[in-house]
């Protein structure tokens, strides 16, 4: 019974840490393709923060969840907002944080919301 577990835990690990570390990450490469230096990964941790805590100050976007990922200063807003004014709000805020190169903007409006 115990070799059988062991086994099973054995093939399936590969897999959890593939879903935790890649495939299910906010960012859009996996962990085993990031080509970045330690201190561009923290400088690409650094500007996140700076991004969400500015927007978790604002009230026209704070109530979203919005996804912030950076990679090379180059940062990738995501999730559903209730109009235009609070998506191009997100937009705005990421382009006017220091040290952000570009944003791309998948932020979906759902009116319904």
């Amino acid at each position: 019974m115990r070799l059988l577990v062991a086994m099973m835990l054995a093939v399936t690990m590969p897999a959890c840490t593939s879903i935790l570390l890649g495939d299910a990450s906010t960012s859009e490469r996996s962990v085993s393709s990031d080509d970045r230096s330690s201190g561009q990964v923290s400088t690409d941790n650094a500007i996140s923060a700076s991004i969400r805590r500015k927007i978790g100050a604002d009230p026209a976007v704070n109530q979203y969840a919005i996804g912030i990922s950076t990679y090379g200063s180059n940062v990738t807003l995501s999730g559903t907002v209730g109009s235009f004014t609070a998506r191009d709000r997100a937009v705005e805020i990421a382009s006017g944080t220091d040290g952000v190169r570009s944003v791309r903007n998948r932020i979906i409006v759902n009116t319904n919301l």
